[in-house]
């Protein structure tokens, strides 16, 4: 593992476990096992290491959602698909996850919601809405919320606070996001 990478891994910690902002270069380079300059040495200074670490976790997460969002899946097949992908994402690289889901790049990103990871859900839930498949009056708040279903049920799953174990968590989250854009009275399509 070269400097760059315990800088990076370091940093992927400690923002995970204490945020940006509660994190120091200190800590980062005490963590990595190198001197504080070999952080500047890689990047402009602590938000540059934030955004670099931001856009590899949302790419590690793009890449494996870009499967399970394959168009020729029906929509709730498709959705399901995603809420578990994120739910893998988490049991393979739980602190990538981790920094992921509490952590906005930059205020504009945070705004756009075609960027990781709400993005795949917009777009499978835009399909649904025309497909008749999901009812979602307002597509981008819908994937909000169920980006923050999964977001919590990781948090706690983490945190080891439920008093479910995590299959029945995860599948009874996926119930929950799925009866969240079903039509009334029925399924959500197939």
């Amino acid at each position: 593992m070269t400097k760059r990478d315990a800088v990076c891994e370091a940093a992927l910690e400690l923002f995970a476990e204490k945020g940006i902002e509660a994190t120091t270069t200190r800590e980062i380079a005490e963590r990595a096992g190198a001197a504080e300059g070999t952080l500047y040495r890689h990047f402009r200074g602590k938000e540059d290491l934030a955004h670099s670490l931001y856009q590899r976790c949302a790419g590690e997460l793009r890449e494996r959602l870009a499967a399970a969002s394959a168009p020729t899946k029906p929509p709730r097949a498709r959705l399901e698909a995603l809420v578990r992908g994120i739910f893998d994402f988490f049991a393979e690289r739980p602190t990538s996850c981790t920094y992921l889901l509490t952590t906005r790049s930059d205020a504009e990103e945070d705004d756009d919601p075609s960027r990781p990871p709400l993005g795949p859900f917009v777009e499978v839930l835009r399909d649904g809405v025309e497909q008749d498949a999901f009812r979602a009056p307002s597509v981008p708040l819908t994937a909000g919320w169920i980006l923050a279903m999964v977001q919590r049920t990781v948090r706690y799953l983490k945190a080891g606070t439920l008093d479910l174990d995590e299959q029945t968590s995860i599948d009874r989250t996926v119930d929950a996001v799925l009866r969240l854009v079903a039509q009334e009275g029925g399924e959500s399509g197939a």
